[in-house]
């Protein structure tokens, strides 16, 4: 059992595929992302809403089983015609998985780590374009919350992203 502050995870996987967790006091936070995100786990279907039409609903509310903060993620693209700021929402990568010998068997166990701090800090992306990337992280439910984006620059923020990755694959090329 691995005790941090105020989350107690137990959690053991064997190569079986067996999985017990136990998490208490698990962090929520709200979960969006810039482009659509649709996966599939068994026969059922889910999404990742759009954080270009987040309204701080139950949508876009996640359990962080693993992890005991909340993340907001901020990237800024400098153009020629301005500036273009996306945002994406979740819990914090905490989660820290090594193998370990137990009573003669090799386990899998997961631990929640404590990496980051809470605030935000900016990471420059490309010192030529000077994009940046500034990450906030906090602590308690739904604390990664903020204002909606302005519906009048959603259609070109999506045109100038589109733009941006197609001329980063045109390079990649």
């Amino acid at each position: 059992m691995f005790c941090l502050r105020r989350f107690e995870v137990s959690l053991m996987v064997t190569f079986c595929g067996t999985i017990v967790i136990k998490p208490s006091d698990a962090i929520k936070c709200y979960k969006c992302q810039v482009s659509p995100v649709i996966y599939k786990i068994g026969n059922l279907t889910n999404s990742i809403p759009l954080c270009s039409k987040f309204d701080e609903s139950d949508e876009y509310i996640t359990e962080c089983q693993y992890s005991t903060m909340c993340v907001k993620k901020i990237s800024r693209l400098y153009l020629q015609n301005g500036t273009v700021d996306t945002v994406t929402r979740g819990c914090a990568s905490q989660k820290y998985t090594d193998q370990v010998l137990k009573q003669g068997a090799w386990r899998v166990e997961h631990k929640v780590e404590e990496p980051y701090k809470e605030g935000c800090e900016e990471f420059k992306e490309n010192n030529l374009s000077g994009s940046s990337s500034t990450y906030c992280y906090c602590r308690g439910n739904l604390c990664n919350f903020a204002k909606k984006n302005d519906p009048t620059n959603q259609l070109l923020t999506n045109a100038i992203i589109v733009i941006f990755v197609f001329n980063a694959i045109k390079y990649i090329l």
